[in-house]
């Protein structure tokens, strides 16, 4: 069962990663975008860039740690 989370967390990992790529452009070009009303600015790219990135490393590091033998 323990397998199956790994799986799904190294899934994830690579969403978040990329995710974070795109933060990270938009960060770095200084785009401005709203969706919805609500403007999207390069300091809102900049924090989803730094949490993004938080969450693909922890989901990375669950993902491909070794486990513990038994």
């Amino acid at each position: 069962m323990n397998d199956h989370k790994r799986e799904v967390a190294k899934f994830f990992c690579g969403f978040e990663s990329f995710h974070t790529l795109l933060h990270a452009y938009l960060w770095v070009s200084g785009t401005t975008f709203s969706v919805f009303g609500i403007t999207a600015t390069p300091t809102w790219s900049a924090g989803g860039t730094i949490l993004n990135g938080a969450i693909a490393i922890i989901l990375g590091l669950y993902g491909w740690r070794r486990r513990k033998l038994a």
